[in-house]
């Protein structure tokens, strides 16, 4: 067992990391959709420009589906904005 560190967070392995389509709700890219080898869990840089604090997601074990039957895993920002 790994103990826990003050400060730390979680990573998944790599074949833990499936390819996954994100709904964005929240932030600066709010309603936009995203695709990537991402695990529930872990944070992602959904941008498409120069990497920003606000573009960072967390993704959720939350799932919806769309009116053509894609599940999407629900991402919301990662930090904070003002």
């Amino acid at each position: 067992m790994i103990p826990e560190v003050k400060g730390s967070y979680r990573t998944s392995a790599r074949y833990e990391m499936d390819d996954r389509r994100l709904l964005l709700r929240g932030g600066d890219l709010d309603g936009r959709t995203w695709l990537g080898s991402v695990a529930v869990g872990n944070r992602v840089f959904c941008g498409s420009g120069p990497w920003t604090p606000t573009e960072i997601y967390a993704v959720t074990a939350e799932v919806v589906v769309d009116d053509e039957g894609r599940s999407y895993n629900v991402a919301v920002p990662a930090f904070a904005s003002s």
